[in-house]
């Protein structure tokens, strides 16, 4: 008997997200983990710095080397005292109700089980309305006018 044999075969695969909104939210998956380790990081007191890696040339010759890169947290402490939370997709916001796209979570304790509920929220689809609101969104704005080709003038 050889090992394959022994095994159980299928004939099922991987199956992943291609969609765009499958794609959107594991962009947002993907951004708030990096957010959870930074606040981890920062409730034990320890500096967080992002760390990618790029080809950088190194005496005439490239090396992938991992280089810092900017951060941004999502929450801030207002005069209060008191931590607040947006979640971006993208560079922007995301507007979670009408006109309300900030979270007050209150101390810096709360705001990792804040960050992994919201992980959840995204993670069962809650968010998929605003993300694809912010897709659009972004795409009305990068939208060109359309030029006639005779005149170089925009279309009417």
């Amino acid at each position: 008997m050889s090992i394959l044999d022994s095994l159980t075969l299928t004939s099922t695969a991987k199956r992943i997200d291609t969609s765009p909104v499958g794609t959107a939210r594991r962009k947002l998956l993907d951004a708030l983990g990096l957010q959870i380790e930074a606040a981890t990081a920062t409730i034990k007191g320890e500096v967080f710095i992002r760390r990618v890696g790029r080809w950088v040339d190194v005496n005439g010759t490239k090396e992938r080397r991992d280089v810092p890169v900017r951060f941004r947290p999502w929450w801030w402490k207002d005069e209060a005292g008191t931590i607040h939370l947006h979640i971006h997709y993208g560079n922007r916001p995301l507007e979670l109700k009408p006109g309300k796209a900030a979270i007050t979570v209150g101390a810096m304790d709360n705001l990792l089980p804040t960050l992994e509920q919201i992980k959840l929220a995204v993670a069962a689809g809650e968010l998929d309305k605003a993300m694809t609101e912010a897709v659009a969104r972004r795409q009305r704005v990068l939208k060109k006018p359309v030029t006639t080709a005779k005149a170089g003038k925009p279309a009417q």
